[in-house]
């Protein structure tokens, strides 16, 4: 009985692990032969040369064209640098400018300023609990 399941099973498997050919080996097939025009590409030095050459000059578009994106990148970044230093120069220059502003008017403008923000923070407190 275990007999007939395993055969029974084989036939109606299908995939590579059927256990049989779906084409056979004379190289039939019910397309026309296409099989066989495959297997005589395959065993064609000339057919796997082409193959070859067009896999390599893919291979190569794709290397020329990550290489572009790459100097591409690169230009980016060197600009954004340059800009970001820039402005980490005129920040320099605002804060050495608030700090000279500071010094020389003492702190009762920032003392008004910090009480000022105290006091918005304060209020905002008190009226969202109200709410």
């Amino acid at each position: 009985m275990s007999a007939y399941n395993n055969n029974n099973r084989l036939r109606h498997q299908t995939g590579p692990s059927a256990g049989y050919r779906s084409t056979p080996p004379g190289g039939f097939s019910g397309s026309g032969g296409s099989f066989q025009n495959q297997y005589e590409d395959e065993n064609d030095p000339n057919a796997k040369d082409s193959r070859l050459r067009n896999k390599i000059s893919m291979l190569k578009e794709v290397s020329i064209s990550i290489g572009d994106e790459i100097r591409e990148q690169n230009t980016f970044l060197t600009t954004m640098g340059d800009d970001m230093e820039g402005m980490g120069t005129r920040l320099a220059k605002t804060m050495k400018n608030f700090y000279e502003m500071w010094a020389r008017q003492g702190c009762g403008p920032f003392f008004y300023l910090t009480l000022f923000a105290l006091g918005v923070f304060v209020f905002l407190y008190f009226y969202l609990k109200m709410r």
